[in-house]
Parts: structure tokens; C-alpha cells; sequence
């Protein structure tokens, strides 16, 4: 199963606990005393950290707001300690959010204040650090920020994170504290039953990065197929900044709706009979998008170099690697949109804010 839980006694263990809640840190029962302080713990006072600006991290915990209320901060280097409230703090880490190269170290020592005076911090690490090749800066700046993922590792009562690859880094760098892997729910609605009336559409979603390397996987072969099938690319999210998107649009070969509200965007995904991403796959349970797509039972068509699987996620399975197997007809995009909407459900929304609640009452 993609999602896992553990309470480490000594030592971090490598087969987690198939659940974790009312216990001490000795593995013991909650007794009516320790109630009373997870009830505390859980009071108003939660601060929800998120990076300042708009994008997925900050959708993740607005909605995460509405099922554990508390207050949300966007804090900066320069945010004073009184900010942060005299509770629990839930902080939402992507390292480039919080600084323009990924090194927030400001971010390490204000943490290190608040666990200095007995707050408890909890973490989301959306992110870790960026993985370059040596011709790109991000490469030489990744021993610092894979230096702060740790030490934030270090400083949490409890973690979560969205994919097996960033547990197990986690797990041997940071100390033995409980968490969770989780990969991430729909940003755009999760209907209760998978929508089976689907139209001969294909929607490719997201931010302009991410859209736009979907285009440039994108051959003539693709587009002679969607023509044989009758197949419309309707293309959701805010405009690309390439002659490549113009020509699309101008072309008729796409329908560009730009960014829509969520309610509209899980509309037009309810009714697709596809979805195209790029990504990795030992990665894409922390996507968004996949997340989107495999909440409304979508068939993903997903490009990557290498195709394996993870997390619970099997290439031609959960989604179809490429095109090329549903436009020869090897696969039937019904079975593989009903198997990601299978997958999805045991990390749905509830499913993370009962996390965080069972994590904050077994946390020191």
C-alpha cells in the first residue's frame, strides 16, 4: 500500500506500524491525562506555515485548514517569533518557497526557538531538495539544502511526506519521531464515486512548467491518433510563454481555457476520457496533477524516461506509460482510470487530516 505509518522506539524500523494513535513514545496506551494534553495540543492556537505566494503547497493547506481549523502564516526571515502563536505548529516545506535557491536556513533557526521553548512542530515535506545535473546551480547548492532538510528533520515532533523516495531519505537523517507517507490529494475535488460517462476529450492541467514540458513530448504520431479517434485537447491552467503553445492554440489543436476555479476544473476532469502529465515516476504521487486526475478516474498518460513501479503505482496499470499502449489498443482506458481512482482513495482528504490529528496526539 502507498500509504505507511511507524512509531521508531530506539531506531528508525524499516517495516512501520500498520497504525499509530493513542500511544506514548514507550508504545504504551493514552491515558485520560495524556487526552487532555492532545485536546491542548490541538486547540486554536495550531499555526499552519506556508510559503508566501500562490501554488500547490498553499492549496494543500488551505483545504487541510478546513478539516483541523487553525490560523494560516506566510512567514518570511523576517516574521517575529510572536507570530508563530503559543501552540502547535504545522509547517508546509518546500525549500524554494521559503527562499529563491532552496536554503532557508532562517527557517532552521526559528524552528529551533520554538522547539527550544517545548512548541511542537510538525511537518509536511512536500519537498526535499532539487536534483540537478552538474551543469545546473541547483546541483551545487543541493549539500545545503539536503543539510536543512535534515536539521528540519531533526527539529519535527512528527513528519509526513507524499512518496516512499523522500520517507526513506527521511527516515535515515532525520530522528526517530512518528510520520507518515502520504501521497497527495486532489487540490480540485474528489468525487465520491468514479464519473463513468466520459467524452472523447483529453485535459492536460497544471502550471505553465509543468504543461508545457507535456507539449514538447508530445509528436506527430500523438497527433495523428487524436485525430483518428476524434480526441479534443483542452488544455486548463495559465498561459505558456512559448511560440510552441501559441501555434497549438492558433492551430485549433488545443482549447485553451485558461486557469479555472475547482469547481470547473473537476467538472472538465469528471468528464475526460484522459489526462497527460511529465513526470517522473518514482515521484508521482506528490504531484498534484496526478493527484486531480486519479481522484476523478482519469486515464493518465504519463511520459517519462524510465517507467517503474512505486509507491503502489504500476506503469500500464494505475496509468499508462506513454500513448502508444491505448492507441494501439493494448490498454483499455477504463480499467486504467478505475484502477488510479482505487488507488487514490485511502489518501483522500480525511485520510491526511486524520494523520495529522493521530500524529499530534502521539507527538512530544
Amino acid at each position: 500500500m502507498p500509504t505507511q505509518i511507524s512509531w521508531p522506539s530506539r531506531r528508525v524500523s524499516p517495516k512501520p506500524l500498520l497504525r499509530l494513535e493513542r500511544l506514548h513514545p514507550d508504545g504504551a496506551p493514552l491515558g485520560g491525562s495524556d487526552f487532555a494534553r492532545a485536546a491542548a495540543l490541538m486547540s486554536p492556537e495550531l499555526v499552519t506555515l506556508i510559503p508566501p505566494g500562490t501554488g500547490g503547497v498553499r492549496d494543500y493547506a488551505e483545504i487541510m485548514n478546513r478539516h483541523i481549523p487553525g490560523r494560516i502564516l506566510a512567514p518570511t526571515a523576517d516574521t517575529p517569533l510572536s507570530e508563530y502563536g503559543s501552540g502547535s505548529v504545522m509547517l508546509n516545506f518546500s525549500g524554494y518557497g521559503y527562499h529563491p535557491r532552496g536554503i532557508p536556513n532562517w527557517l532552521v533557526q526559528r524552528l529551533t526557538q520554538l522547539r527550544t521553548r517545548g512548541t511542537q512542530v510538525g511537518i509536511f515535506f512536500h519537498e526535499l531538495f532539487a536534483v540537478e545535473p552538474p551543469w545546473r546551480s541547483a546541483f551545487w547548492l543541493g549539500p545545503m539544502q539536503r543539510r536543512i532538510a535534515a536539521d528540519l528533520g531533526s527539529l519535527s515532533s512528527y513528519w509526513l511526506t507524499n512518496c516512499n523516495m523522500a520517507a526513506h531519505w527521511l527516515r535515515a537523517h532525520s530522528g526517530p519521531v512518528p510520520h507518515r507517507v502520504l501521497p497527495v490529494y486532489s487540490n480540485v475535488g474528489e468525487p465520491a464515486t468514479r464519473p463513468t460517462q466520459r467524452a472523447d476529450k483529453i485535459v492536460v492541467f497544471g502550471g505553465p512548467s509543468i504543461r508545457a514540458q507535456v507539449y514538447r513530448r508530445l509528436d506527430a504520431g500523438f497527433w495523428r491518433w487524436t485525430m483518428e479517434q476524434g480526441l479534443a485537447v483542452h488544455d486548463i491552467g495559465p498561459p505558456i510563454c512559448s511560440n510552441d503553445y501559441d501555434r497549438l492554440r492558433e492551430s485549433q489543436r488545443i482549447h485553451a481555457h485558461g486557469s479555472l476555479p475547482p469547481e470547473q476544473v473537476s467538472e472538465r476532469l469528471a468528464e475526460a476520457r484522459f489526462g497527460l502529465l511529465c513526470y517522473p515516476p518514482h515521484v508521482v504521487a506528490k504531484s498534484g496533477v496526478f493527484a486531480a486526475y486519479s481522484a476523478h478516474g482519469v486515464s493518465t498518460l504519463l511520459f517519462a524516461d524510465d517507467y517503474q513501479a512505486h509507491d503502489g503505482l504500476v506503469p500500464d496499470h494505475h496509468y499508462a506509460a506513454g500513448y502508444a499502449g491505448v492507441s494501439a489498443g493494448r490498454l483499455d482506458p477504463d480499467r486504467v482510470g478505475t484502477a488510479a481512482f482505487q488507488w487514490y482513495q485511502p489518501h483522500r482528504v480525511d485520510a491526511h487530516a486524520q494523520a495529522f490529528r493521530d500524529l499530534m496526539r502521539a507527538s512530544p
